[in-house]
């Protein structure tokens, strides 16, 4: 893993605002101390928001779960319908 070298980082934000660019200078880890930013892609941590599953919400699993329960009480509501 590569370390961050200051030649590597922007020499400004950039990041848009409504008076145009931001032109702050980056602090020494490389991000604007008003915007923060994304990573820098050289930085060994930089696939860390691609890895982290936080609730499973729109994994493949749940949703066909979900799709099989929706199913059942399909048939059970024309099960009850048909009564």
């Amino acid at each position: 893993m590569s370390e961050i070298s200051p030649n590597s980082l922007p020499n400004v934000c950039g990041a848009k605002t409504k008076f145009g660019r931001c032109q702050n200078p980056p602090m020494e880890n490389g991000r604007c101390r008003l915007h923060g930013g994304l990573t820098p892609k050289r930085h060994p941590n930089h696939q860390a928001k691609f890895n982290a599953l936080k609730t499973g919400r729109y994994s493949k699993q749940l949703i066909r779960q979900i799709d099989q329960l929706n199913d059942e009480l399909n048939r059970l509501d024309k099960l009850i319908c048909n009564v």
